[in-house]
Protein backbone atom coordinates (compact mmCIF):
# COMPACT_ATOMS: atom_id res chain seq x y z
CA UNK A 1 0.00 0.00 0.00
CA UNK A 2 1.52 3.51 -0.96
CA UNK A 3 1.44 6.28 1.77
CA UNK A 4 -0.99 8.18 -0.03
CA UNK A 5 -3.73 5.43 0.88
CA UNK A 6 -3.68 6.34 4.17
CA UNK A 7 -4.50 10.32 3.74
CA UNK A 8 -7.85 10.03 2.52
CA UNK A 9 -9.87 13.31 1.25
CA UNK A 10 -12.80 13.73 3.41
CA UNK A 11 -15.94 15.42 2.32
CA UNK A 12 -16.56 18.25 4.20
CA UNK A 13 -14.01 20.50 3.54
CA UNK A 14 -12.19 20.53 -0.33
CA UNK A 15 -8.66 19.86 2.03
CA UNK A 16 -9.50 17.84 4.83
CA UNK A 17 -7.23 14.96 5.30
CA UNK A 18 -6.44 12.13 7.93
CA UNK A 19 -3.03 10.47 8.19
CA UNK A 20 -3.18 7.75 10.64
CA UNK A 21 0.23 5.52 9.42
CA UNK A 22 2.08 6.82 12.40
CA UNK A 23 -0.60 7.63 14.68
CA UNK A 24 -0.49 5.21 18.02
CA UNK A 25 -3.88 2.86 18.09
CA UNK A 26 -5.37 4.19 20.85
CA UNK A 27 -5.08 7.36 19.75
CA UNK A 28 -6.69 7.22 15.68
CA UNK A 29 -10.13 7.71 16.68
CA UNK A 30 -9.60 11.02 18.59
CA UNK A 31 -7.24 11.90 15.25
CA UNK A 32 -10.20 10.72 12.99
CA UNK A 33 -12.19 13.09 14.40
CA UNK A 34 -10.07 16.16 14.83
CA UNK A 35 -9.26 15.81 10.95
CA UNK A 36 -12.89 15.37 9.91
CA UNK A 37 -14.29 19.04 11.65
CA UNK A 38 -10.74 20.36 10.09
CA UNK A 39 -10.75 23.72 12.18
CA UNK A 40 -8.66 24.47 14.71
CA UNK A 41 -11.45 25.83 17.71
CA UNK A 42 -10.14 28.06 19.90
CA UNK A 43 -13.07 27.24 22.82
CA UNK A 44 -14.87 30.52 22.31
CA UNK A 45 -18.83 29.72 21.77
CA UNK A 46 -20.71 31.39 19.13
CA UNK A 47 -24.00 32.61 19.95
CA UNK A 48 -26.06 29.89 20.16
CA UNK A 49 -23.28 27.46 20.05
CA UNK A 50 -23.53 24.71 22.46
CA UNK A 51 -20.36 23.22 22.39
CA UNK A 52 -16.72 23.59 20.36
CA UNK A 53 -16.85 19.86 19.22
CA UNK A 54 -12.54 20.28 17.97
CA UNK A 55 -11.74 22.17 21.47
CA UNK A 56 -13.13 18.98 22.73
CA UNK A 57 -11.60 16.99 20.96
CA UNK A 58 -8.30 18.77 21.67
CA UNK A 59 -8.57 18.53 25.23
CA UNK A 60 -9.35 14.48 25.47
CA UNK A 61 -6.37 14.08 22.66
CA UNK A 62 -4.16 15.78 25.39
CA UNK A 63 -5.65 13.83 28.04
CA UNK A 64 -4.73 10.65 25.97
CA UNK A 65 -1.01 11.15 24.28
CA UNK A 66 1.94 11.46 25.84
CA UNK A 67 4.48 13.90 25.07
CA UNK A 68 6.32 12.09 22.93
CA UNK A 69 3.21 11.47 20.83
CA UNK A 70 2.28 14.77 20.87
CA UNK A 71 5.61 15.21 19.72
CA UNK A 72 5.01 13.03 16.46
CA UNK A 73 1.83 14.63 16.13
CA UNK A 74 3.55 17.27 14.84
CA UNK A 75 4.23 16.29 11.32
CA UNK A 76 0.49 15.16 11.24
CA UNK A 77 -0.29 15.77 7.71
CA UNK A 78 -3.38 16.95 9.00
CA UNK A 79 -3.05 20.84 9.62
CA UNK A 80 -5.69 21.45 12.52
CA UNK A 81 -4.26 17.69 14.25
CA UNK A 82 -0.27 19.36 14.14
CA UNK A 83 -1.29 23.24 15.45
CA UNK A 84 -3.58 21.41 18.38
CA UNK A 85 -0.52 18.69 19.00
CA UNK A 86 1.56 22.00 19.12
CA UNK A 87 -0.57 24.15 21.75
CA UNK A 88 -1.17 20.42 23.57
CA UNK A 89 2.65 20.13 23.92
CA UNK A 90 3.56 23.78 25.05
CA UNK A 91 0.76 23.48 27.48
CA UNK A 92 3.31 20.81 29.67
CA UNK A 93 6.40 22.34 28.35
CA UNK A 94 6.29 25.80 27.76
CA UNK A 95 10.09 26.26 27.15
CA UNK A 96 9.86 24.91 23.58
CA UNK A 97 7.56 27.72 22.77
CA UNK A 98 9.93 29.66 20.24
CA UNK A 99 11.64 26.69 19.02
CA UNK A 100 7.59 25.67 17.71
CA UNK A 101 6.42 28.61 17.16
CA UNK A 102 9.68 29.04 14.47
CA UNK A 103 9.05 25.67 12.99
CA UNK A 104 5.48 26.55 12.72
CA UNK A 105 6.17 30.65 11.17
CA UNK A 106 8.68 28.30 8.69
CA UNK A 107 5.22 26.53 7.23
CA UNK A 108 3.91 27.46 3.89
CA UNK A 109 0.48 26.22 4.32
CA UNK A 110 -3.01 27.83 6.19
CA UNK A 111 -5.13 26.28 8.54
CA UNK A 112 -8.59 26.79 9.01
CA UNK A 113 -9.21 28.43 12.42
CA UNK A 114 -12.79 29.09 14.37
CA UNK A 115 -12.99 31.54 17.66
CA UNK A 116 -16.63 31.76 18.02
CA UNK A 117 -18.27 33.72 14.89
CA UNK A 118 -14.66 34.84 13.36
CA UNK A 119 -13.60 32.41 10.82
CA UNK A 120 -10.06 32.40 9.42
CA UNK A 121 -7.63 30.66 7.44
CA UNK A 122 -3.88 31.45 9.19
CA UNK A 123 -0.68 30.76 9.75
CA UNK A 124 -0.39 27.70 12.05
CA UNK A 125 2.11 30.18 13.98
CA UNK A 126 -0.68 32.37 14.98
CA UNK A 127 -3.01 30.11 17.41
CA UNK A 128 0.57 28.85 19.03
CA UNK A 129 1.07 33.07 19.35
CA UNK A 130 -2.38 33.70 20.23
CA UNK A 131 -2.42 31.24 23.07
CA UNK A 132 0.94 32.66 24.50
CA UNK A 133 0.02 36.55 24.33
CA UNK A 134 -3.62 35.58 25.43
CA UNK A 135 -1.86 33.85 28.87
CA UNK A 136 -0.34 37.62 30.00
CA UNK A 137 -1.89 40.05 31.26
CA UNK A 138 -1.41 43.65 30.12
CA UNK A 139 1.22 44.94 32.20
CA UNK A 140 3.54 41.96 30.93
CA UNK A 141 3.16 42.60 27.21
CA UNK A 142 5.44 44.82 26.50
CA UNK A 143 8.25 43.26 29.17
CA UNK A 144 7.84 39.61 28.76
CA UNK A 145 10.49 38.42 27.09
CA UNK A 146 9.06 35.29 25.48
CA UNK A 147 6.54 37.79 24.10
CA UNK A 148 9.89 40.37 22.61
CA UNK A 149 11.40 36.95 20.95
CA UNK A 150 8.65 35.38 19.15
CA UNK A 151 7.73 40.06 18.08
CA UNK A 152 11.20 39.00 16.56
CA UNK A 153 11.16 36.50 14.84
CA UNK A 154 8.24 37.77 13.13
CA UNK A 155 9.74 41.24 12.33
CA UNK A 156 12.68 39.21 10.81
CA UNK A 157 10.82 36.32 8.89
CA UNK A 158 10.79 36.68 5.56
CA UNK A 159 7.25 36.29 5.07
CA UNK A 160 5.34 36.89 8.06
CA UNK A 161 1.61 37.48 7.60
CA UNK A 162 0.11 40.80 8.21
CA UNK A 163 -1.67 39.82 11.15
CA UNK A 164 0.93 38.43 12.87
CA UNK A 165 3.05 41.74 12.09
CA UNK A 166 0.27 43.79 13.14
CA UNK A 167 0.71 41.93 16.62
CA UNK A 168 4.04 42.18 16.78
CA UNK A 169 3.73 46.35 16.35
CA UNK A 170 1.15 47.11 18.37
CA UNK A 171 2.44 47.37 21.77
CA UNK A 172 6.30 47.36 21.73
CA UNK A 173 8.64 50.24 20.67
CA UNK A 174 11.83 48.96 19.10
CA UNK A 175 15.19 49.76 19.79
CA UNK A 176 17.09 51.35 16.27
CA UNK A 177 18.36 48.45 15.07
CA UNK A 178 14.81 46.85 14.03
CA UNK A 179 14.38 49.76 11.89
CA UNK A 180 16.10 49.40 8.29
CA UNK A 181 14.13 46.22 8.89
CA UNK A 182 11.16 47.90 9.23
CA UNK A 183 11.81 50.09 6.53
CA UNK A 184 11.75 47.24 4.16
CA UNK A 185 8.39 45.36 5.83
CA UNK A 186 6.89 49.44 5.01
CA UNK A 187 8.38 50.36 1.93
CA UNK A 188 9.52 47.24 -0.32
CA UNK A 189 6.67 44.62 1.61
CA UNK A 190 4.34 47.32 2.00
CA UNK A 191 3.57 46.29 5.36
CA UNK A 192 0.74 48.36 6.61
CA UNK A 193 1.36 47.49 10.44
CA UNK A 194 5.09 48.76 9.46
CA UNK A 195 4.09 51.81 7.48
CA UNK A 196 1.47 52.52 10.96
CA UNK A 197 4.66 52.03 13.03
CA UNK A 198 7.03 54.33 11.39
CA UNK A 199 4.07 56.96 11.20
CA UNK A 200 3.49 57.16 14.70
CA UNK A 201 6.93 57.31 16.10
CA UNK A 202 9.51 58.57 13.69
CA UNK A 203 7.13 60.09 11.08
CA UNK A 204 9.41 62.86 10.34
CA UNK A 205 12.37 60.72 9.30
CA UNK A 206 10.40 59.24 6.52
CA UNK A 207 7.64 61.65 5.38
CA UNK A 208 7.68 61.56 1.70
CA UNK A 209 8.20 57.92 1.87
CA UNK A 210 5.26 57.31 4.48
CA UNK A 211 3.17 60.33 2.35
CA UNK A 212 3.65 58.44 -1.06
CA UNK A 213 2.60 54.85 0.55
CA UNK A 214 -0.32 56.56 2.44
CA UNK A 215 -1.55 58.07 -1.24
CA UNK A 216 -0.83 54.42 -3.03
CA UNK A 217 -3.10 52.80 -0.02
CA UNK A 218 -5.93 55.00 -0.78
CA UNK A 219 -5.67 54.56 -4.80
CA UNK A 220 -5.43 50.36 -4.23
CA UNK A 221 -7.64 49.63 -1.32
CA UNK A 222 -10.93 48.43 -2.02
CA UNK A 223 -12.61 49.55 1.47
CA UNK A 224 -14.06 53.16 2.00
CA UNK A 225 -13.56 52.84 5.30
CA UNK A 226 -10.06 51.81 5.12
CA UNK A 227 -9.89 54.97 2.59
CA UNK A 228 -10.95 57.54 5.04
CA UNK A 229 -8.44 56.27 7.53
CA UNK A 230 -5.11 56.93 5.08
CA UNK A 231 -6.56 60.02 3.63
CA UNK A 232 -6.56 61.19 7.25
CA UNK A 233 -2.95 59.94 8.36
CA UNK A 234 -2.45 61.64 4.34
CA UNK A 235 -3.89 64.95 5.31
CA UNK A 236 -1.77 64.87 9.03
CA UNK A 237 1.39 65.90 6.89
CA UNK A 238 0.01 69.47 6.14
CA UNK A 239 1.33 69.29 2.64
CA UNK A 240 -0.17 71.16 -0.01
CA UNK A 241 2.17 69.59 -2.64
CA UNK A 242 -0.75 66.70 -2.32
CA UNK A 243 -3.47 69.08 -2.93
CA UNK A 244 -4.07 68.02 -6.04
CA UNK A 245 -4.48 64.74 -5.28
CA UNK A 246 -5.97 65.25 -2.55
CA UNK A 247 -9.17 66.92 -4.71
CA UNK A 248 -8.78 64.50 -7.78
CA UNK A 249 -9.55 61.63 -4.83
CA UNK A 250 -12.57 63.38 -3.39
CA UNK A 251 -14.60 64.20 -6.51
CA UNK A 252 -14.57 60.48 -6.77
CA UNK A 253 -15.38 59.52 -3.12
CA UNK A 254 -16.92 62.72 -1.73
CA UNK A 255 -16.87 63.47 1.70
CA UNK A 256 -19.95 64.04 4.24
CA UNK A 257 -20.98 67.63 5.76
CA UNK A 258 -20.34 66.14 8.92
CA UNK A 259 -17.00 64.39 8.33
CA UNK A 260 -15.05 67.08 10.35
CA UNK A 261 -11.87 64.85 11.43
CA UNK A 262 -11.39 65.06 7.60
CA UNK A 263 -12.52 69.09 6.82
CA UNK A 264 -10.91 70.80 9.38
CA UNK A 265 -7.68 69.18 7.44
CA UNK A 266 -7.66 69.64 4.31
CA UNK A 267 -7.30 74.08 4.68
CA UNK A 268 -3.37 72.74 5.87
CA UNK A 269 -3.23 70.87 3.02
CA UNK A 270 -4.15 74.39 0.57
CA UNK A 271 -7.01 72.61 0.10
CA UNK A 272 -10.28 74.97 0.34
CA UNK A 273 -14.07 75.34 0.35
CA UNK A 274 -15.93 75.42 -3.05
CA UNK A 275 -12.26 72.75 -4.54
CA UNK A 276 -14.54 69.50 -3.36
CA UNK A 277 -17.58 68.13 -3.31
CA UNK A 278 -19.82 67.47 0.06
CA UNK A 279 -22.68 65.16 -0.08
Amino acid sequence: MEYTDIIDVLDNTHDAVYDTLTVPEHLRNIIKQISRVNTYETGVLAKGQVESENFENFKKLTKMASDDELLSLLNNKNKTVAVYAAVGLLNRKPELLEELFQKFLNLKFKVHTRNGCIFEDQSPAEPLYRDYYRSLNFNELQTDSKLRKLDSLIIYHSDSPESLLREAFRYRVYPKNFIKRIEILAFKNHSISAIDYLNKWVKGDYSNLLQKEFISMIENDSLAVNKKKYLAELLSFNNVKNKEFIIRYLKKDTISSDDTEIIWKLNDNGVFDGEYPIK
